[in-house]
């Protein structure tokens, strides 16, 4: 696990724990995914232009693999990890305008206690769909390898530009735990 300015990098699921996470797509319902907008959820395709796969609880196989993230995570972070919200699998497929800038907290009650966001990349047959971060004027963009885990303290401003070619899956989760105190 090595460390970069916008969180923790050098971690990677196994094939076969990817295989894992792609096998729950197949008897599993998409939803149009949604942006946040003064405490609603609304449809945006402007903002946010992707399919969201619940993953649920029931899916244990998974939510170990998570657990395993969430504790090499917390060794990092210091951040009193102690949950885990409901993951989802994000699909774009292109064209897709991605994912504008944003952050993963608001002032939702369970959004407050988002404490490390993760994304984990199922596949990088496509094109764009890079992951971009903002932590000054100028942003930084990476486009990690399958089974690539990017974690990064929940508060940091990312998005995801288009996707140009092809589909991109991501598994996003967040690991929550008591409010930042600042």
């Amino acid at each position: 696990m090595k460390a970069s300015k916008h969180g923790v990098t050098g971690m990677a699921l196994s094939n076969e724990e990817v295989q894992a996470f792609k096998d729950y797509l197949e008897d599993a319902s998409p939803i149009p995914a949604k942006v946040n907008k003064e405490g609603q959820h609304e449809l945006d395709t402007s903002i946010r232009d992707a399919d969201v796969y619940y993953i649920e609880h029931e899916a244990e196989n998974l939510y170990e693999i998570l657990q395993k993230i969430a504790k090499m995570v917390n060794l990092y972070f210091k951040y009193d990890l102690t949950g885990i919200e409901k993951a989802q699998i994000m699909h774009y497929k292109s064209p897709s305008n991605g994912y504008s800038y944003h952050i993963d907290l608001s002032a939702s009650e369970s959004e407050v206690s988002r404490k490390v966001s993760v994304s984990i990349l199922l596949n990088d047959d496509y094109e764009g769909g890079e992951m971009c971060f903002r932590t000054s004027e100028e942003g930084s963009c990476q486009k990690p390898s399958a089974g690539n885990v990017i974690a990064f303290s929940s508060f940091i401003p990312h998005k995801i530009n288009p996707v140009t070619s092809g589909e991109r899956y991501a598994v996003v989760v967040w690991f929550t735990g008591p409010c930042f105190r600042w």
